[in-house]
């Protein structure tokens, strides 16, 4: 099972220019995202962090502690993107354990890049 058949149902696509901020480091976030197109560039303090593509998520992490963004996210390409507010977030991390385990994932593997 990937992520996108964890979010078949949903349907509600935000679409970004190129070069849109999606979100900026320091705000409230209660939704994450699922890049169906494009690409998304996460940045801090100038500096890019990662290029994300489809079938990637982002913006988790204000949906599991509740802190402010760590970074900013912005639109490399023109992007759909789909947005899983809280509640979808912990029924998923309730309910599928293998999306638990993406979650995870991702968060080790980001870390593990940033040694």
């Amino acid at each position: 099972m990937t992520l996108q058949e964890l979010f078949e149902e949903l349907t509600s696509l935000s679409r970004h220019p190129a070069g849109r901020t999606i979100f900026s480091a320091g705000e409230t976030g209660d939704v994450m995202y699922l890049i169906q197109e494009g690409e998304v560039e996460i940045v801090n303090d100038d500096r890019v962090l990662r290029t994300l593509g489809p079938g990637e998520m982002f913006g988790e992490m204000a949906l599991i502690g509740d802190e402010p963004r760590s970074a900013s996210a912005i639109a490399k390409t023109d992007c759909a993107l789909l947005p899983v507010d809280e509640q979808r977030f912990l029924f998923l991390v309730q309910q599928n354990p293998y999306f638990s385990l993406q979650v995870m994932e991702t968060l080790a593997s980001r870390l593990r890049s940033l040694s």
